[in-house]
């Protein structure tokens, strides 16, 4: 199996951009490093940081982090792997191979990368077991050159303002361009340095805690799935009570209801039903709508006078003695009590 690494596979643009800026910037400084006082020491201590800067850079670049198992197994097709004498549980189906159980499968390099902790862009390659240690030397000694550079360009721009840097000929010609440049990689520096600091602060962090990048990136992505998941059961609770209580409602709705009232004297209990009381009403104000329509009809169509006085005079009472029952019935409906007037005394 041919060694796969961060120079062999096609650069990515973070992977140039970040090759671009580191030499610019160290050119930078060499520069500024010569208008400082004791500049020889300045050029000592920044030639330091940057030569080990790139020695951990390249090592974890060109270094191979594919699972050794894959290597084996790939290199030895058709010859029996005992996986078993390994204790290898996992099988990659994309790599054909047994892995750890450490092992994760890179989308981005397309390998099985043992103990994997993160794939970075930076440097375009897969950091896992076999490079993490000289990873973490890259990231600090890269991170104690920011600092450096920050500190000399800052000393550079100061000196500027105080016009120091006048009487050297370099800088008297090309003074404001060489300040503009400065000032740029400054911000520069301070952004990576910031990133670099929290980078570090994070793998300070997991190898306290024993776990990887991707088991950090991992467990985070579960707390936030875990409260969305459990805001989705509350509201389905939620919803369930609420269903619930209207059927409850209804269920009640549909119950006889005791009523009590209780007068001076006497205390009465009615016993009723909302849908029956509403069809017996119904039902009543039919029949007495019919009555009274049959009794206008005989006042209408029959022709003696004595008859039609006393047809008169039956309707009104009877009409009377209709609004009489309707009233003892609405006030059955509400639990009253009501004695019956006499009609000869209406009479």
């Amino acid at each position: 199996m041919k060694a796969r690494s961060g120079c062999s596979q096609f650069p990515t643009l973070f992977q140039i951009s970040t090759y671009i800026l580191f030499i610019l910037n160290a050119v930078l400084i060499f520069i500024h490093t010569f208008a400082l006082e004791e500049n020889i020491v300045h050029y000592i201590i920044f030639s330091f940081l940057v030569w080990i800067s790139i020695y951990f850079c390249i090592k974890t670049t060109i270094s191979d982090p594919t699972d050794s198992f894959v290597i084996q197994q790939q290199n030895n097709r058709g010859e029996f792997f005992d996986y078993e004498d390994q204790q290898l549980n996992q099988f990659c189906e994309l790599c054909f191979a047994y892995v750890k159980d450490t092992t994760k499968h890179c989308k981005s390099c397309d390998r099985c990368c043992e103990d994997f902790d993160h794939h970075c862009r930076w440097i375009n390659n897969c950091i896992g077991g076999k490079n993490y240690k000289p990873f973490i030397g890259m990231i600090v000694s890269v991170f104690l050159l920011l600092l450096y550079s920050i500190v000399v360009n800052g000393r550079v721009i100061n000196q500027y303002h105080e016009e120091e840097l006048q009487t050297s000929t370099f800088y008297s010609k090309h003074a404001q361009l060489i300040l503009i440049i400065t000032v740029i990689f400054l911000v520069l520096e301070i952004v990576g340095f910031v990133f670099l600091l929290q980078l570090i602060a994070l793998h300070a962090y997991i190898y306290k805690k024993g776990m990887t990048t991707y088991d950090f990136i991992v467990s985070r992505r579960k707390k936030k799935v875990e409260p969305s998941n459990q805001s989705e059961i509350n509201r389905d609770n939620n919803q369930e009570n609420k269903i619930k209580n209207i059927k409850d409602s209804k269920e009640q709705d549909n119950k006889p209801v005791i009523q009590k009232k209780e007068d001076g004297k006497q205390g009465s209990k009615t016993y009723t039903h909302p849908e029956i009381i509403k069809n017996e009403g119904s039902l009543c104000s039919s029949k007495k709508a019919k009555q009274t329509v049959l009794q206008k009809r005989k006042l209408t169509q029959d022709g003696s006078d004595e008859y039609q006085k006393e047809s008169f005079v039956n309707f009104f009472t009877q009409r009377h003695q209709t609004n009489i029952e309707f009233q003892l019935q609405n006030r059955k409906t509400n639990n009253i009590e009501a004695t019956t007037p006499e009609l000869a005394k209406l009479q």
